[in-house]
């Protein structure tokens, strides 16, 4: 099977869901926790419904399942190999940002949780940190402890077991995964993790479920792929409804996911509604037959792309500094509401942005070095831990040139 190419409009979608992210935790760590503002609707209308916002990161994970798919068909490396690649990509910008939380700490910004923090570097946030109730500063590191300790247990699987044989074990954790979440959260996909099911914190099961959903994803689009790209209505008047036809689709679904993520102004309470809408967009996007799909297929949605990763780390960091200097100031906040809402997700980004110039892309640089360095020492030939390229799709997980969430 030949290498998957990279999808330009898809990145575009992860910039977008970071933000959507982003305003999400603005909304629920700055306003909604704090008890600030509860008397203030600009700021309280969003409380409930903004929760559909977290969902972004249940498309992150189907999105990295997909290309854990194709990284299976075409990497032939061992679940050590793999894990240093993972750890290499995702470590840096995790270390970092508990190093600023630190700093920060020691100006009063924000607190600083040593025994949470050492797990998080561990990748064991979430399955031992909040079940045991210990505070971390990088709330967000949940999910590249999730998706670091899943696709091991994946990678391994896929290694070990018979093709048949993992495909069941895969769609077997699927429906329990979705059954048990859907049930015990009535409806609801996130904040699963703040739960615990027995012995599984409800973020494995949450990870689990998507992750293995994108799998599918991908092997449907293997499928699929060849026909999808030799499709073609030679009748003009025909092909021409079938573009407009696609093309609506796409925006309709595309604007769905971002106007009720964020207002849910939708009645139906389940969740896996918009998993279903989300894998029908993903899917569209591949094919690249409608207008949005076609338009967002550029450098610029690379480009954008690129920083997700470091802005859904680094957000934390952009959060606790907002809080102290920003949303403190209540005339400022009662005067200019959207302002300080624009600006809040501004500086994430910013920090964001900055950390992967000058952190993640220099780090992945450096253990290259360091690694090819010593396979040369030692007299190693080959790929392995040392065929590992910058990190602009950890979200995605496959082997080219960022970032997740």
């Amino acid at each position: 099977m030949k290498k998957l190419e990279k999808i330009k409009n898809i990145e575009f979608l992860r910039f977008v869901f970071v933000l959507m992210i982003v305003f999400a935790h603005i909304i629920e760590f700055c306003i909604r926790r704090t008890g600030l503002y509860a008397d203030y609707e600009v700021y309280t209308k969003y409380w409930g419904p903004v929760i559909d916002a977290f969902l972004c990161v249940d498309y992150f994970f189907i999105v990295s399942g997909f290309f854990l798919f194709f990284h299976f068909k075409n990497k032939q490396d061992s679940t050590l190999e793999f894990a240093v690649n993972k750890i290499i990509r995702f470590w840096p910008l995790l270390a970092f940002s508990i190093i600023l939380f630190g700093v920060l700490s020691l100006f009063h910004i924000c607190k600083f949780y040593s025994y949470g923090n050492i797990i998080s570097l561990f990748f064991l946030y979430t399955v031992f940190a909040e079940p045991m109730g210990i505070a971390v500063n990088n709330g967000a590191s949940w999910f590249i402890c999730q998706l670091f300790w899943i696709s091991l247990f994946l990678h391994y699987s896929y290694k070990t077991l018979s093709q048949r044989m993992f495909n069941i074990i895969m769609f077997l954790i699927i429906f329990f995964s979705f059954t048990v979440i859907l049930h015990f959260n009535s409806g609801t996909i996130p904040g699963v993790q703040m739960q615990v099911f027995g012995c599984v914190p409800g973020a494995v099961l949450r990870a689990l479920a998507t992750i293995c959903l994108g799998y599918f994803v991908g092997m449907l689009w293997a499928n699929i792929s060849d026909y999808v790209k030799n499709f073609q209505i030679k009748n003009k008047l025909k092909s021409a409804l079938f573009f407009i036809s696609v093309s609506a689709l796409e925006i309709y679904l595309f604007v769905f996911l971002i106007n009720n993520s964020i207002f849910h102004k939708i009645h139906f309470n389940n969740d896996l509604l918009f998993i279903i809408i989300f894998c029908s967009l993903f899917i569209l996007f591949l094919c690249r037959k409608g207008l949005l799909s076609k338009l967002l297929e550029n450098n610029i949605s690379v480009f954008l792309g690129k920083f997700s990763f470091a802005i859904y780390i680094m957000q934390g960091v952009g959060l606790a500094i907002e809080k102290h200097f920003m949303w403190t100031n209540k005339a400022f906040v009662y005067a200019h509401p959207y302002i300080n809402i624009w600006i809040s997700i501004l500086i994430c980004v910013v920090i964001g942005v900055l950390s992967h110039i000058f952190v993640e892309k220099k780090a992945v640089k450096a253990f290259n070095v360091l690694i090819v360095k010593t396979r040369s020492t030692s007299g190693l030939s080959g790929g392995g831990v040392g065929s590992i390229c910058c990190p602009e799709n950890i979200f995605a997980l496959r082997l080219i040139s960022p970032c997740v969430v």
